[in-house]
């Protein structure tokens, strides 16, 4: 049972893997794929913990399997802590409400479009402001929709120069 759990684990994070490499994501209007990274690391750290448990009959290297397993699953967490537990998540929609976007901002914002599922996203472009600033978290963006498919996003660059906005411009697709 474990090891068919493992064997799983590893399928799902290559799937994933493959995914990123498309530039689709996991991705909704209130969750990221990091989170789901995490678990599956965890898992898989802990299943192959098992099955080495199993095989093993020295104490020793019992004890310095759980050590390495527990610092691992530990490191992840605490690089999951570090880059994307404070994440904050602005959903907003095209004129015709047809296609949905999402702003995960950390220390910077990521623009993702909902595919079709609404659980899978493509990326549409980095936006950093000053200093980590969360330009859409605090409501200083405006989005001018244009013709053949552009958005073009005004955010406040810099929340110390109030004038200070840039913008970006980026093609989204209909699905």
């Amino acid at each position: 049972m474990t090891l068919s759990i493992c064997v799983l684990s590893i399928l799902l994070r290559i799937i994933i893997f493959v995914l990123n490499s498309n530039g689709i994501y996991v991705q909704g209007s209130n969750f990221s794929q990091d989170i789901i990274k995490l678990t599956i690391n965890i898992v898989i750290l802990l299943s192959v913990t098992r099955i080495i448990m199993y095989k093993l009959k020295d104490k020793t290297l019992k004890t310095l399997t759980v050590i390495c397993a527990t610092f691992l699953i530990v490191s992840n967490f605490c690089w999951w802590l570090i880059i994307d537990s404070d994440a904050t998540y602005t959903a907003f929609y095209s004129p015709n409400r047809n296609e949905e976007f999402v702003v995960k901002e950390t220390r910077h914002s990521e623009v993702y479009q909902l595919l079709k599922f609404k659980i899978l996203s493509k990326k549409l472009v980095d936006i950093r402001g000053d200093d980590g600033y969360r330009m859409f978290y605090e409501d200083n963006y405006k989005l001018e929709w244009m013709d053949h498919h552009k958005l073009k996003i005004h955010y406040l660059f810099d929340p110390i120069n109030p004038s200070d906005y840039k913008d970006v411009t980026v093609a989204y697709k209909e699905y």
